[in-house]
């Protein structure tokens, strides 16, 4: 009993500890993804609406966070038609599975069929259920309405509104 008596402390004292990160942060654990798949194909959406279908190199799923991430990837969404709507692609992302959103990263490229709404940023959110778009850093942005450059985007996919906060150029058609 006396020589189980040290072991029993350690374990307990190493159950407890917590790990200081480079940046001087306490965690108590690191997060280790449930599953890692390798030339990974996943459906994003709910029943009743049209899920986006994404490709990715390489996707970590953290079930307990409701999150993924995925490196190289692309992604398409169909109407009830089977024609695309929405495609785009991004180095790297970080998807919300609960809510449905994603944060992408790296030579972001966003495009709306509908009405040939195409954005481009090095950073964007996306979510897919509100159909909402923002971006912080430098964008630019195509569509019908005519080309912008500019940071601080904000747009609605569904009602086609879209604001800057700051345009460096652009030009309106009329």
């Amino acid at each position: 009993m006396r020589k189980a008596l040290p072991l029993l402390l350690a374990l307990i004292l190493l159950a407890s500890c917590s790990f200081v990160t480079d940046d001087g942060e306490r965690s108590e654990k690191a997060k280790v993804p449930d599953i890692i798949l390798e030339g990974a194909r996943y459906t994003l959406g709910q029943s009743g609406e049209e899920p986006i279908f994404i490709t990715s190199s390489r996707m970590a799923f953290y079930s307990a966070d409701e999150r993924a991430t995925a490196e190289d990837m692309s992604f398409v969404q169909y109407d009830s038609e089977g024609n695309v709507t929405l495609e785009g692609r991004a180095d790297h992302a970080v998807i919300d599975t609960g809510t449905r959103s994603m944060d992408l990263s790296g030579s972001v490229r966003l495009e709306q069929k509908r009405n040939g709404m195409l954005i481009e940023a090095e950073a964007l959110s996306f979510s897919s259920s509100t159909e909402e778009v923002e971006a912080e850093g430098s964008v630019y942005v195509r569509s019908d309405d005519g080309e912008f450059s500019g940071t601080g985007f904000k747009g609605d996919l569904r009602e086609d509104a879209y604001s800057f906060q700051s345009i460096e150029e652009g030009i309106f058609a009329i």
